[in-house]
């Protein structure tokens, strides 16, 4: 449903052509700050002691959960799917935590597909079992981390030709205790048009955000978000892409095509 105008200028031109390049700054962008996310959710794992208050505890799952899903995103990102041999496919190290002698630091070796994955579900599971206070989809609670677990197991659960049953029930029961938890609702069809006008915290639909706010506004943001890609607001994005003609069609064939 999207087309784009020729090439881009952008690094990101490459995900959209399959064409990706060992120093791509997207791609090394992405690598530095997943791992700096990594780091951060280790490190207050490691200092602080679980058992404290229920806040508290709360307060350790939603780091496991930034690090369970570093993990899965860094795994799809550099490694191959998981039905592919996951066992000797290479996935990404898995580094807990700031090393402790960075002048004579030794990093580990990329581990294996299976084992990013069990890292990452390992820390999504402790971090449902932890999380007990909901403070909204823009932090982590024990719904976003059922669903993330949901959607690693969807991507364990192999091809149509070659399923994996056992990894698809998973897939399935994380997902049906999302969705029977009470906590999220789909928007009827006149509130889902206007749902982009919505704070994440006003959607009933959203499960986990990434919320801007002004005070992290650097000046440059229209540039690297996704809409950037799409148009262009006061100055700053590239406009490169934009609806096709049959999806024009589509909408005009409906009579809403505003």
């Amino acid at each position: 449903n999207m087309m784009i105008r020729g090439a881009s200028t952008d690094a990101f031109y490459e995900f959209i052509t399959f064409s990706r390049t060992p120093n791509n700054y997207r791609l090394q962008s992405f690598w530095d700050s997943g791992y700096k996310a990594i780091a951060q959710a280790s490190n207050v794992i490691n200092m602080v002691a679980e058992g404290q208050s229920e806040e508290i505890d709360s307060k350790i799952g939603e780091c496991y959960y930034i690090r369970g899903m570093m993990y899965f995103y860094l795994c799809r990102a550099y490694g191959r799917p998981y039905y592919q041999a996951p066992d000797k496919n290479l996935g990404v190290p898995i580094v807990n935590g700031t090393p402790e002698d960075m002048d004579n630091l030794q990093l580990p070796d990329r581990s294996t597909v299976k084992q990013t994955y069990e890292q990452a579900i390992s820390d999504l599971k402790k971090a449902a079992e932890l999380i007990t206070v909901n403070n909204g989809p823009a932090y982590a609670s024990k719904g976003a981390a059922e669903a993330m677990l949901s959607r690693i197991y969807l991507y364990m659960s192999g091809t149509y030709e070659n399923p994996n049953h056992e990894y698809a029930e998973l897939a399935y029961n994380y997902a049906t205790s999302v969705i029977n938890s009470g906590d999220y609702s789909l928007l009827g069809r006149d509130e889902y048009m206007k749902s982009n006008t919505y704070k994440p915290e006003n959607n009933p639909e959203d499960i986990f955000v990434v919320k801007r706010v002004a005070s992290e506004f650097s000046g440059y943001d229209h540039y690297y978000g996704i809409g950037g890609m799409y148009a262009n607001y006061g100055g700053m994005g590239w406009g490169e892409m934009y609806a096709s003609a049959k999806y024009i069609d589509l909408l005009n064939e409906t009579g809403r095509n505003d």
